[in-house]
């Protein structure tokens, strides 16, 4: 048999699912980076940390501009955010009808890479209803 397991997410890139879902006033500007300068996450926001079914999942990611592109992921799936502008990348996800065996808890991965690789990611406790 083979096993493997993921160890826990490191505490400073661990966001708290209370503070994602409060939309800052104003909304950070994109940092300007050199495109082989490490890409960073400025900012995450969520409409919702725990999903249910016919839910409207929303999200928004401010990042350096050299950002290429931001997945969204769990062990169960993966998703690239739209970018709608350099540093500014959005999802919008309507659940319509999760099984029985995904709904329960997850980390949500959000990895910002810029064009040679290098990546920065932030994790957010979520849960499907």
């Amino acid at each position: 048999m083979l096993a493997g397991c993921a160890g826990a997410p490191p505490a400073a890139q661990t966001l708290n699912a209370r503070d994602v879902m409060r939309l800052p006033q104003p909304w950070p500007t994109a940092m300007a980076a050199a495109n082989d300068a490490p890409p960073r996450v400025l900012s995450v926001f969520v409409n919702e940390t725990a999903i249910a079914n016919g839910d409207h999942w929303r999200g928004r990611i401010a990042t350096s501009t050299n950002v290429a592109s931001v997945e969204i992921r769990t062990e169960s799936f993966s998703f690239a955010a739209q970018r709608t502008t350099f540093g500014e990348f959005t999802f919008d996800v309507h659940v319509l009808d999760m099984p029985p065996q995904y709904r329960r808890g997850y980390m949500l991965q959000i990895i910002a890479r810029n064009a040679g690789g290098a990546r920065d990611e932030r994790y957010v406790p979520i849960r499907f209803l």
